[in-house]
């Protein structure tokens, strides 16, 4: 092979790779830089350096020629051992096997040299888009229309058999052509082939001995605390025992198995259903307007709680503390929060905009999306940001290895986050082939979008209204997409599970289960226009702050046992204490609900207050309380040094004033809504659960002293931020901003 030759091979393969990075990607670079200079204005994202965003810039676009070179640079060598004839043919000259190298015709051996790079790099770059519409068919908006290939597990079995089958054949060939030459080759190196064979197996040898004869006895005797939770988790979904509704698909095998070792809450419910001021709440044992978190990415002095929490209390007692997060977008975890170890993907300004846009980088993702490739891009490492194409494989094998080395620690508290489930809604291999629709036309298979805009733009045009029969269909699907993702997440529970067991650690351990919060999902009856999956944005209905609960107590106490009653995830944390003999956390809300999971009488608190994060307008009633801020970016700054997103301070008390709140008890819900007329005064319904879940009937005025009452439990909280924070301009929502979104949909 000539140089010339190389340097061709290496321009088409560069070209290639360039070409198809432009193409699928141009769209995006130009969005980002429009955004880009949008946001750095005196009102938009304050702190926000182009240069970070120009460095990570240089490294996407410096892949696709680096990644050319690559790989034009090792195809260019097969293909020339393909087409070289055979060394003993140069050797010995014209015999049976056919003319000597010197006999071919030079420009003969170049064409098909370049026909064989050129075959063998168009093999290569259908191979990856099959190869990645079968494992992340949410990387293609189109994804729908080829449902019946990429969910199908023959399929991937079929396209993965094709690669592996051809570079066996074409290894079998250059070992047949070459055979002589790489015998003599060996035989010329079998000391140094020796010598490295008898290194790796005695390094084998010694690493099984460590691993099956481990000569260091445990010393981990408990109480341990293990706090797991699945985002966006609702328990209607759980299969074990049909909870809430006779659910057809069994979602969560490994939960179900867990939960026969457990005591099971019916009825637990969250203060808000936002990630971080959710886990707040569950470390501090108190309500947000205690503990001080009121949405995600907070303020920088915010951050942090006001109060204890249960990690610096354990920490404080000799217990080893550590958080396992794998999707920082929206939460991170700080040291100062009680933990000694913490794992978690880096959050910052750049992941962050770009796994929001999820730009479709089908080679970036296929070369770099494992170990070696997260060594060029750490951001994709353990990352659920990256919804399309992340694999959870990571997590679970620090968590597995986290929980080996808690052997030999006395007793530890480990709180875990696994994010599978949250949207956007992106299902990758083998979930993507679970609960496929059985009936209608195919919509949205593994990637969640607005799935009534979909079907009007690709399917009816300007058509607003569905038959029932197309409403069943569109829906019906994203539930299926939602069970894939919780069998997704079940799966990581069941490894983690197993690590606890293969450790020794299952008996001696409190293990919880729980989210940090649910998701509206569509169903009939909704009170407003169902457009997409969401939580956090309204309090109608249960769907995003019912969440399940449950308990394993040490030696399986009190196993197979179900509390009715409605308990709160403020009450987790004081329930724990009780039960490892430890005082109760400082100014916590929530109360120890061991007397109800010992079968005594406990009427204690048996109510939730809860609030909104920030919302979505098109769920605000009329007149309500707007916000002051225009796009979501004005709302926020990034600090230059770190460039992580926090909210502006001087937006906090127009985000604090304009939310909905609620309690909730048994039967009763009364929320409370910021009206604006001549000034601002809250707007508050009463709904009765018994006969309304969706909250649609507003019967405040048939039960006024219901109302009175709930009313008196809510007012201290609204009084308390109004005197914290004031409330910030005083403008109500036209009714453009509402878009009509209060018509029912079905």
């Amino acid at each position: 092979m000539k140089r010339r030759d190389l340097m061709w091979c290496l321009a088409l393969s560069c070209l290639v790779f360039i070409a198809e990075g432009f193409y699928t990607n141009h769209s995006d670079v130009l969005l980002t830089m429009r955004r880009l200079k949008a946001v750095r204005t005196p009102e938009g994202v304050t702190g926000l350096s182009v240069a970070p965003f120009v460095w990570r810039g240089i490294k996407y676009v410096a892949f696709y020629p680096l990644a050319g070179l690559a790989v034009g640079a090792l195809l260019a060598v097969l293909a020339h051992l393909l087409v070289r004839p055979k060394p003993r043919q140069v050797a010995e000259g014209n015999d049976d096997s056919g003319p000597t190298a010197t006999a071919l015709d030079e420009r003969v051996l170049r064409k098909r040299f370049f026909w064989t790079f050129a075959t063998v790099l168009a093999f290569l770059m259908v191979y990856i888009y099959l190869r990645m519409m079968t494992l992340y068919p949410a990387l293609f908006d189109n994804s729908y229309r080829w449902a019946w290939f990429a969910g199908s597990a023959l399929w991937v079995l079929i396209v993965a058999s094709v690669g592996r089958i051809a570079a066996v054949l074409i290894a079998l060939f250059l070992l047949r052509k070459y055979f002589w030459e790489i015998l003599t080759a060996l035989q010329r190196a079998r000391f140094v082939l020796a010598a490295v064979l008898a290194v790796i197996v005695v390094g084998v040898a010694g690493w099984w001995a460590t691993k099956r004869h481990d000569t260091k006895p445990p010393t981990n005797n408990g109480p341990n605390v293990i706090l797991i939770a699945l985002d966006s988790l609702r328990p209607d979904h759980v299969s074990w025992k049909r909870l809430g509704k006779p659910y057809g698909p069994r979602t969560t095998p490994n939960i179900d198995r867990f939960l026969d070792d457990a005591v099971w809450f019916d009825q637990a419910f969250v203060s808000l259903c936002r990630t971080y001021p959710s886990w707040i709440s569950f470390l501090t044992g108190c309500w947000p307007p205690t503990h001080g978190v009121r949405d995600d990415l907070p303020p920088k002095d915010e951050v942090l709680p006001r109060v204890p929490t249960l990690a610096q209390v354990l920490q404080g007692v000799g217990y080893k503390t550590a958080f396992f997060l794998d999707n920082t977008n929206f939460a991170w975890i700080e040291p100062e929060l009680g933990f000694d170890e913490i794992v978690q993907p880096p959050h910052n300004v750049i992941d962050f905009y770009v796994s929001s846009v999820q730009p479709p980088m089908v080679l970036y993702y296929y070369f770099l999306n494992n170990r070696l490739g997260y060594l060029y891009d750490p951001g994709l490492r353990m990352n659920a940001a990256y919804r399309p194409i992340y694999r959870p494989e990571i997590m679970n094998h620090k968590i597995a290895r986290f929980l080996d080395r808690m052997r030999y620690e006395s007793k530890f508290f480990a709180a875990i986050h696994f994010c599978s489930i949250h949207v956007p809604f992106c299902v990758s291999y083998p979930y993507s082939t679970y609960f496929a629709p059985s009936f209608g036309p195919v919509v949205n298979r593994f990637g969640y979008g607005a799935l009534r805009d979909q079907i009007l733009m690709k399917q009816k045009g300007e058509r607003e209204e569905f038959s029932p029969e197309e409403t069943s269909w569109i829906f019906t699907q994203e539930v299926n997409l939602y069970d894939a993702l919780v069998r997704s997440a079940d799966n990581s529970f069941g490894i983690t599970i197993r690590a606890i067991q293969e450790a020794g650690l299952y008996d001696n351990s409190y293990i919880v289960l729980t989210a940090d919060h649910a998701e509206n999902l569509p169903e009939p009856g909704l009170r407003y226009l169902y457009g997409s999956s969401t939580h956090g944005f309204f309090l109608w209905g249960d769907g995003d702050t019912h969440v399940p609960l449950a308990i394993k107590f040490p030696n399986q106490r009190h196993a197979g046992r179900r509390v009715a009653r409605l308990v709160r995830s403020i009450d987790l944390a004081p329930t724990l204490l009780e039960s490892l003999g430890l005082p109760p956390l400082e100014k916590a809300e929530g109360v120890s609900r061991m007397p109800g999971i010992t079968g005594g009488n406990d009427d204690r608190e048996r109510w939730v207050y809860a609030e909104v994060g920030l919302s979505t307008t098109k769920v605000f009633i009329r007149q309500h309380l707007a916000y002051q801020f225009v796009a979501y970016p004005d709302l926020h700054e990034v600090d230059p040094q770190t460039l992580k997103i926090y909210k502006k301070k001087q937006q906090m008390p127009n985000l604090i004033a304009a939310k909905d709140r609620m309690i909730r008890t048994e039967r009763w819900k009364l929320i409370s809504y910021p009206i604006v007329t001549d000034d601002l005064h809250f707007k508050t319904e009463l709904f009765d659960l018994a006969t309304d879940r969706n909250s649609c009937n507003d019967i405040s005025t048939s039960y006024p002293e219901v109302t009175k009452e709930l009313w008196e439990r809510l007012q201290p909280y609204i009084e308390k931020d109004l005197k914290e924070y004031g409330t910030g301009p005083l403008k109500a929502i036209s009714d453009e901003d509402r878009e009509r979104a209060l018509t029912t949909r079905f």
